[in-house]
């Protein structure tokens, strides 16, 4: 995965604004995860307010090592593997960054420019194209903006 500075800051500056409220941001998208496809309720077992607690951390650890590529893959390649076992499948890939980018707008609003979503939605398809890879090495499917 290669992002420019410009990606990598603008994805850091966003998340900051995010961090407001971590919470509500996890809230969104699992409110809009579960509204584009409702199938994927039956994925989660525990509370969803925990679960939103845990996706922020994740993702804010993803953002403080984005320009480390080398030490952030192997971490999302273990991701990828235990979301096997909780029954993720590739196509889960495609719905959740819908969900991403959706709450992203949603919470982030007006204030910041497109080029934020365009970093962001390249930022997901690089981890989510290593993590399907290391998931369905047999049967890769990549992702596009």
């Amino acid at each position: 995965m290669t992002l420019s500075q410009e990606d990598i800051d603008l994805i850091r500056t966003s998340f900051i604004s995010l961090s407001a409220n971590l919470q509500h941001a996890g809230d969104v998208f699992y409110e809009t995860l579960f509204e584009i496809a409702p199938h994927t309720r039956d994925l989660f077992l525990q509370d969803m307010a925990s679960q939103s607690v845990k996706l922020m951390s994740t993702l804010g650890l993803v953002v403080s090592q984005l320009q480390n590529a080398g030490e952030l893959e192997p971490i999302v390649k273990d991701l990828a593997l235990r979301h096997l076992a909780y029954g993720v499948e590739k196509e889960h890939y495609f719905i959740v960054r819908e969900a991403l980018i959706t709450m992203l707008r949603t919470v982030l609003d007006a204030q910041h420019p497109e080029a934020v979503f365009a970093a962001w939605t390249r930022a997901y398809d690089g981890l989510a194209n290593v993590m399907i890879e290391a998931a369905y090495p047999e049967r890769s499917l990549q992702m596009h903006a």
